[in-house]
């Protein structure tokens, strides 16, 4: 096994912290009106490197892990709060009512609407399997393809 120069590894560590606070803030600001360009300029990057950080470092583009934030909060409160679709829509973010129920859809095929009635519909023990389980879980395969990817592109 090759060992990565100390500037290589410091790069690389820098990148991960960077990632990690923009990721942290997403988290804390989802709700805000949250654009690429303007956390580049407050980390003190470009936009193009910032995208490409993020993809490379979390897997998916800034927007669609922006998307899987807000549309997260977004089904918590469709099941956990009696609010009105557009005051959720509001809350997580979402810049109009269409666009969130588009983002929704992908995320979780089915409108906010549907997924409501759906989830009062269910049973007892299937609600809680859907207020527990917010996260993809990958096979062995493609989680080790996924660590592979990561660890070579780490080295690059």
């Amino acid at each position: 096994m090759e060992l990565l120069p100390e500037k290589d590894i410091n790069a690389y560590q820098t990148k991960q912290r960077r990632i990690r606070d923009l990721t942290d803030y997403i988290d804390q600001h989802f709700n805000e009106k949250l654009l690429l360009s303007d956390l580049a300029r407050q980390e003190g990057v470009s936009t193009c490197y910032l995208s490409r950080i993020f993809k490379d470092l979390i897997g998916i583009p800034f927007q669609e892990y922006l998307m899987k934030i807000r549309c997260e909060k977004a089904r918590h409160l469709l099941l956990l709060a009696d609010h009105s679709l557009l005051d959720i829509s509001v809350s997580c973010g979402f810049s109009d009512p269409q666009y969130f129920n588009r983002g929704f859809q992908l995320q979780y095929g089915y409108t906010p609407k549907e997924y409501r009635r759906r989830f009062l519909k269910e049973n007892p023990l299937m609600k809680e399997k859907s207020l527990l389980t917010t996260q993809d879980f990958l096979s062995d395969e493609l989680s080790l393809e996924m660590i592979t990817q990561y660890i070579q592109g780490g080295a690059a």
